[in-house]
C-alpha cells in the first residue's frame, strides 16, 4: 500500500494564447488502500490528472509524491503504478495470459515459472482461468475488461489507476463489474484511483469523491457528504439522480420569493441581504406532495415517469418545472393540480453569482439536526 499526493498539480496544453488549462492547482491525496474517485463532466480534467500521476502526461507544475516520494520527473516504468483503460488496451496478437505477462517480462527477473504462476493465481481471482489461451477478439467485453484487471493486479503496484474502465460495458455487466472492482479493491487493500463521469459509479465505489469542474476540484468528500451537503450548485446539481431542484429567489423581508412561490427564509440562513438574489436547491425525494394551496406552492403534474416502486412527477409552475420524486404509480396522475412543500431541513441555498452554498443541511441521515442549516456569511 502506498499515500498518494498530488500537490498544486497543474497542466496546460499549447503555447500562449492557443494555450488550454486542463488541470488548475490541483492538490488532492488517496490514502493507504483509499478508493478515490474522481469525477466530473467530459472535459474536467480528470483522466488528464490521471495520465500526469501515469507519467503519460508531463507535468506544467506541482508535484506527485507516492509513499512521500516525488516521482513528477520520472519516468512510467519507475513509478509503480499499474493503470487500467477504458478501451482495454490489449495485445490483439497476444494470448490472455500472455497479455497479463507482458509486464512482468518488462520490469521483473521472475522466471517464465514464477511468471505463469502469478498469471494461473491471478485469472483464478478473477475467474478467467479458463480463457488464458484465448486471444481478444474471442473475449466479450466483460471478459476482456477482468483481463485487464488481471494485467494491472499481477504487477502488485502501489498505486491502481483506473480510467473509466467500464464505460464500454452495457448496464448490466457495468453494475456487476462495480461491484466486483470495489470488491477486489478492498480485498487487495491497493490504493486507487478511479476516474469516472457516471455519479453513481462515483457513489456506489468511492471511499471518497473528488468532483472536478473546468479543471479544478470543486469538492472532496464521502459520497453521501457530498450528496447531502454540497458545497456549491455545480456539486448539488451533478450528484444525485435526478438533479436537485433549483429555483432562482431573491429575499424579501423574512421570505424567499419568485413568480408562483413564496418560501420563509430558513432560521439558519436568517442573516441573507435583503433583496439579495440566491437559488433554492431542493432534492425530488425531499419534496411533499400537499393539497393544492396549501404548500410552498401550487402547480400542474406535466409528466409522470413511473419507475416500479417510485415514480418522478414533474410540475409545472409558474416559470420553472420542479422534479418530485414520488411513491409507485398513482400517487399523482398527469394534468393534476397539487401542491408542494419542501421540509426546511432538507433546503440548500446558494449565492445565485458564485454558486457557493450558503445555506446547506449540515447532517446526515440519523444524525442530530439541531444544526441542520449552515450559513457562510463571508
Amino acid at each position: 500500500m502506498a499515500q498518494l499526493e498530488i500537490e498544486t498539480l497543474r497542466k496546460t496544453f499549447g503555447r500562449g494564447e492557443d494555450s488550454v488549462e486542463a488541470v488548475s492547482d490541483l492538490s488532492l491525496s488517496a490514502a493507504d488502500g483509499e478508493f478515490l474517485v474522481l469525477v466530473g463532466p467530459s472535459g474536467c480534467g480528470k483522466s488528464t490528472t490521471l495520465n500526469c500521476i501515469a507519467g503519460l502526461e508531463s507535468v506544467t507544475d506541482g508535484t506527485i509524491r507516492i509513499e512521500d516520494e516525488p516521482v513528477t520527473e520520472r519516468r512510467p516504468e519507475e513509478r509503480d503504478i499499474a493503470m487500467v483503460f477504458q478501451n482495454y488496451a490489449l495485445y490483439p496478437h497476444m494470448t490472455a495470459a500472455e497479455n497479463m505477462e507482458f509486464g512482468l517480462k518488462m520490469t521483473t527477473d521472475l522466471s517464465a515459472a514464477e511468471r505463469r504462476e502469478r498469471v494461473e493465481s491471478t485469472a483464478e481471482l478473477l475467474d478467467i482461468g479458463e480463457l488464458l489461451e484465448q486471444k481478444p477478439k474471442s473475449l466479450s467485453g466483460g471478459q476482456k475488461q477482468r483481463v485487464a484487471l488481471g494485467r494491472a493486479i499481477i504487477r502488485d503496484p502501489a498505486v491502481f489507476l483506473m480510467d473509466e474502465p467500464l464505460s464500454n460495458l452495457d448496464a448490466s455487466l457495468r453494475s456487476t463489474m462495480r461491484t466486483e472492482i470495489q470488491q477486489l479493491q478492498e480485498d487487495l487493500e491497493v490504493t486507487t484511483m478511479y476516474v469516472t463521469h457516471d455519479q453513481t459509479e462515483a457513489m456506489t465505489m468511492a471511499d471518497r469523491i473528488a468532483v472536478m469542474q473546468d479543471g479544478e476540484l470543486q469538492q472532496v468528500g464521502e459520497p453521501l457528504e457530498c450528496y447531502y451537503r454540497p458545497q456549491n450548485r455545480f456539486v448539488a446539481e451533478f450528484i444525485g439522480e435526478p438533479a436537485m431542484n433549483m429555483l432562482d429567489v431573491t429575499r424579501r423581508g423574512d421570505q424567499l420569493v419568485a413568480d408562483g412561490f413564496e418560501y420563509p427564509v430558513p432560521e439558519r440562513a436568517d442573516d441573507l441581504r435583503s433583496g439579495g438574489a440566491f437559488v433554492l436547491g431542493i432534492r425530488p425525494g425531499a419534496i411533499e406532495v400537499v393539497e393544492p394551496q396549501t404548500g410552498a406552492a401550487t402547480g400542474t403534474v406535466e409528466v409522470v415517469e413511473p419507475l416500479g416502486e417510485t415514480s418522478h412527477a414533474y410540475v409545472e409552475l409558474a416559470n420553472t418545472t420542479v422534479t418530485v420524486t414520488t411513491d409507485g404509480p398513482g400517487a399523482v396522475s398527469r394534468g393534476e393540480r397539487v401542491g408542494i412543500d419542501f421540509p426546511p431541513q432538507r433546503v440548500h441555498l446558494f449565492d445565485a453569482d458564485s454558486g457557493v452554498a450558503v445555506a446547506r443541511r449540515d447532517s446526515l441521515p440519523g444524525e442530530s439536526v439541531e444544526n441542520d442549516l449552515r450559513t457562510h456569511t463571508d
